[in-house]
């Protein structure tokens, strides 16, 4: 099967990491490190790219950068090729050091970008190398700790990211654990991570439905429930396993949800976790049919009654868009949405669930 194009041109943003192969150790020692970030040095101050953030490890690295005049791959295959050398160089040895060709995913979502800066400061600390980003010296969130650091490092957006979060004009270094300091959830490193593996397509969707009315991701769901591709898989927002927890809380919370279409009854609890899994998480159909138990022609079939609910039943797009709203929300620490998530009381024929079950509001 062929590889898929590396979308890149200058201004685009890439998340870029590569592991060495077989898991082996690529960084033997901080000589190693030294070596290599020299090489990212001299790439960036060549202009090919611009360094806004990075990590090295032992066993693999991370980079976000910004593209440049030749590119991103042109950069990377004289950095990894130089430091390539230069190890099999100094251990008498030959042969692939690096699994395969780097991995990159395109960052169009400012929000996305300021969660990477905080995935990536905090790998040594789940690394246990360090028990904070800031002491740890092969990072750049050492390096954001001072006023100056590496020359060749393009401090300007996140400088300007801290300066906006403290209202100053001039950059306070104690002030990037204020902004950037905060480790990703674990929900949110599992989005990170699934993004890693995920090669999305089409705009990344963040930004748009972040704090957006639950009206506005009403309408976003809409539109994909038009286009739908059962083979596409699009950009994960949201973790799974979080997805599947708030949707089945407040199916306990609110009871039974019969969702009536044409010769057809389902769960509306059911429709809206496979909706928000595939939508919002970009889990495959055989992911989607294991969480809630069934096959993969189950999930299909849930995902296109989703659907029809969304055109046939008018309490059910106000529903799910407030979950989803409240599913990015609780993802991304972001405040609620007022007005609250529980479906309205039910009424006959039009598919609403019950407020709440009569044994809770009595125990209120």
């Amino acid at each position: 099967m062929p590889r898929a194009p590396r979308l890149d041109a200058p201004g685009v943003w890439h998340h870029v990491m590569h592991r060495g192969i077989a898991r082996r150790t690529v960084f033997e020692d901080d000589q190693d490190i030294r070596y290599f970030l020299s090489r990212v040095a001299r790439a960036a101050r060549a202009g090919w790219i611009a360094i806004h953030a990075y990590c090295v490890l032992t066993t693999h690295f991370h980079l976000l950068i910004e593209s440049r005049e030749p590119g991103l791959s042109y950069a990377m295959r004289r950095i990894l090729n130089d430091y390539v050398r230069w190890f099999n160089r100094g251990r008498r040895r030959d042969g692939a050091l690096f699994r395969g060709r780097f991995s990159s995913r395109q960052v169009d979502s400012l929000e996305y970008r300021r969660v990477l800066v905080r995935y990536i400061d905090d790998n040594p600390v789940l690394a246990r190398l360090v028990p904070e980003p800031g002491i740890y010296p092969h990072g750049s969130a050492r390096a954001y700790a001072c006023r100056r650091g590496p020359l060749w490092l393009e401090r300007s957006w996140i400088e300007h990211e801290v300066r906006a979060r403290s209202n100053s004009d001039e950059y306070e270094p104690s002030r990037y654990a204020e902004c950037f300091g905060a480790p990703p959830s674990s929900a949110l490193a599992r989005t990170v991570e699934h993004r890693i593996r995920t090669r999305g397509r089409g705009r990344d969707p963040l930004d748009d439905l972040l704090g957006a009315a639950p009206e506005r991701v009403l309408a976003w769901m809409r539109d994909k429930a038009r286009l739908a591709d059962q083979t596409r898989i699009d950009w994960p927002v949201c973790d799974a396993a979080e997805i599947s927890a708030l949707v089945r809380a407040h199916a306990c919370d609110h009871g039974e949800w019969p969702v009536e279409l044409t010769r057809i009854r389902s769960s509306g609890w059911r429709l809206v976790e496979v909706a928000l899994l595939r939508d919002l998480c970009a889990s495959t159909w055989t992911e989607i049919g294991r969480r809630i138990g069934t096959g993969e022609q189950g999930a299909i079939r849930a995902h296109r009654l989703h659907g029809r609910a969304l055109l046939e039943v008018s309490s059910y797009g106000p529903t799910v868009s407030r979950l989803a709203s409240e599913a990015i929300a609780q993802c991304y620490g972001a405040r609620r949405a007022a007005g609250g998530f529980a479906p309205r009381e039910s009424q006959a024929g039009d598919g609403h669930p019950r407020a709440r079950r009569e044994e809770r509001r009595s125990g209120a």
